[in-house]
């Protein structure tokens, strides 16, 4: 007994300070199968969340539909998702609000996030040159590539109305580019990678840069109701990811097959995959261009601040 007793104690000392002083508070996250997630990951693999009395469990989900539908069900508490399909529920009377930070777009990186991209051998050189056209997207109007491809061609030259959209899987598209069935194509990492690895594709343009040269690609969030009575989990929970976040964009080769287990994508993509900074706090001048964008294309009826849109616990953090 004795024995048993001083191996309790022990393992009662060796728990964070923050652990031993507040009970364990179970918490669902929802991410999907992409890169925005990785902090969360790696937050779960070194203990952080337990770190601070978090016991947290991802569920992988694969649209962003499907996450915001399980927040507004209760069954998660926390999602990560496109900063654009949440400006847009948001717009349309969802009652979700950004709570956290997440992944940022930065013009500078090498190898851009999001990509447009004709075949290799394709006589397409500008914007111009796609007119009279056709796009392959995975969806034909009111997402992220979609509306940022149609600004990219715009700003840069081209007629969008003459240009044609054919909604197309992205694993479909290298292929219907091979049959002429499109022009060109949208996508994003690490899906573009893995199209350019085929060697059949260039890149054409940065649709991306269309939107500002700095803005948020994805973020996480939650339902309004729960974000206002949770200040403290989501203390903890940004405390955690905040850690976490800063450790992943120090140590970015770390963090391969961590996500390479969860997304089911091969280390050797990843490695040449787009590498995008995570933020532990949302900004408001990272996520009043996705606003602006949507509106000016008409994906949302009317704009609003940023900040209407970002959970005050966050912005006061």
């Amino acid at each position: 007994m004795k024995r048993s007793s001083a191996l309790l104690t022990l393992a009662a000392m060796a728990m964070p300070i923050a652990v031993r002083a507040q009970s364990m508070t179970k918490l669902v996250l929802a991410l999907p199968p992409g890169t925005s997630g990785t902090p969360a990951l790696y937050a779960l693999k070194a203990g952080l969340f337990t770190k601070y009395g978090l016991d947290v469990e991802l569920q992988k989900m694969n649209s962003g539909a499907a996450i915001l539908a399980a927040i507004a069900g209760g069954s998660v508490q926390i999602g990560n998702g496109s900063a654009f399909s949440v400006v847009t529920a948001f717009a349309h009377g969802v009652p979700v609000q950004i709570m956290s930070g997440g992944v940022i777009y930065n013009s500078s990186e090498a190898v851009p996030y999001g990509m447009l991209l004709v075949g290799k051998n394709s006589p397409i050189k500008t914007a111009a040159d796609l007119n009279g056209k056709t796009i392959g997207l995975a969806v034909a109007r009111g997402d992220l590539n979609a509306t940022t491809t149609q600004a990219w061609v715009e700003q840069n030259g081209g007629d969008w109305s003459t240009i044609k959209v054919l909604e197309i899987p992205q694993p479909t598209m290298v292929a219907a580019i091979d049959q002429g069935r499109i022009d060109a194509m949208t996508m994003q990492s690490p899906s573009s990678t893995i199209a350019l690895a085929s060697g059949k594709l260039r890149l054409l343009g940065r649709p991306y840069d269309a939107v500002a040269k700095r803005f948020t690609i994805a973020t996480w969030f939650s339902a309004t109701s729960w974000v206002a009575s949770n200040a403290d989990i989501i203390g903890r929970f940004n405390q955690a990811m905040a850690e976490a976040s800063r450790y992943a964009n120090a140590h970015p080769q770390e963090m391969i097959p961590i996500l390479a287990a969860f997304s089911d994508v091969e280390p050797s993509v990843l490695e040449h995959a787009a590498r995008t900074p995570f933020v532990d706090r949302p900004d408001v001048a990272d996520i009043q261009p996705i606003i602006d964008l949507e509106y000016k294309y008409k994906v949302i009826d009317k704009t609003f601040s940023a900040k209407d849109i970002i959970a005050p616990i966050a912005l006061n953090h």
